[in-house]
C-alpha cells in the first residue's frame, strides 16, 4: 500500500482534479483507493464524491488530528492499495503532517510567477519532511512559453518535475463539480490524455506496485 499526499500551499494549482484523476485511474485498474480531504474550508474532494455517481472511490473526512490515525489504519487493514490526501491551501501544519504521513508527495503549481515563488515554500516543506516528492506543471497555456521557463527554474534548482503536465483545458473545469474526471468526461479527449499520463508517471516516480496488494487478501 501506498499514501500520496497532494500539496501546494496556493489555492488554486489543481490538487482535487489531480487527487480524483489519480484516484479513478488507480481504481479503474482494480485498486481499493481511498482519498482524505484534510481541506475543513472547502472539502472539495468530498465536494465531489457527493455529485459522483459511482461508488469506485471512498472519500473521507480528516483532520489534522484524525490524519495519522487514518493513514494507519489504512496501512493496517490491508484492504486499501492507494491513499491519496488532498490538502488545503495556506495550511502549513497539515501539509507537513501529509508530507511526513506519505511515501510520495505531488506538488502541483501552475506556472505563474507568484504560484512559483509559492510552491518553492511547499518543496522546502516536503524536504525537511524527507518524503519523495515531484513537481508538476498544471493549468499551463496553450501558447507562450511560461511552462519551459518554469521546468527550467525548477530544473536548476535540482527540484524533481514530472515529464507530464496538464494544460489549461475546459474539460477538467467541467468534471469536478459533476463529481467525474476528465477521462470519464471526454476519454478520447486531450485532458483525458494528460491525466492518464501523469497518473503512469506518479505510479514510476513512487515505486506503486502494479499488482495490488488487495489482491493477497
Amino acid at each position: 500500500m501506498q499514501t500520496w499526499a497532494v500539496i501546494a500551499q496556493k489555492g488554486g494549482q489543481s490538487k482535487t482534479t489531480l487527487a480524483t484523476g489519480f484516484a479513478v485511474e488507480a481504481a479503474r485498474e482494480g485498486a481499493a483507493v481511498v482519498i482524505l480531504d484534510a481541506d475543513d474550508r472547502q472539502g472539495s474532494a468530498l465536494y465531489w464524491s457527493e455529485r459522483r455517481a459511482v461508488e469506485d472511490v471512498m472519500v473521507k473526512d480528516s483532520s489534522v488530528a484524525g490524519l495519522p490515525l487514518h493513514v494507519t489504519r489504512g496501512r493496517a487493514s490491508g484492504k486499501i492499495d492507494l491513499i491519496i490526501i488532498d490538502t488545503p491551501a495556506n495550511s502549513k501544519d497539515i501539509a507537513m503532517l501529509a508530507a511526513e504521513q506519505a511515501d510520495f508527495v505531488i506538488i502541483p503549481v501552475a506556472p505563474r510567477g507568484l504560484d512559483v515563488h509559492s510552491v518553492l515554500q511547499t518543496v522546502k516543506q516536503v524536504q525537511q519532511a524527507g518524503t519523495p516528492f515531484a513537481v508538476i506543471l498544471t493549468q499551463v497555456p496553450h501558447q507562450g512559453g511560461e511552462g519551459e521557463e518554469a521546468r527550467a527554474g525548477f530544473a536548476a534548482k535540482g527540484i524533481a518535475l514530472f515529464e507530464s503536465r496538464l494544460h489549461f483545458r475546459k474539460d477538467f473545469y467541467r468534471a469536478t463539480p459533476i463529481g467525474r474526471t476528465a477521462a470519464e468526461l471526454e476519454p478520447s479527449g486531450k485532458a483525458a490524455a494528460e491525466l492518464r499520463a501523469a497518473f503512469n508517471e506518479a505510479k514510476l516516480l513512487s515505486g506503486y506496485a502494479t499488482k495490488q496488494i488487495s489482491e493477497f487478501v
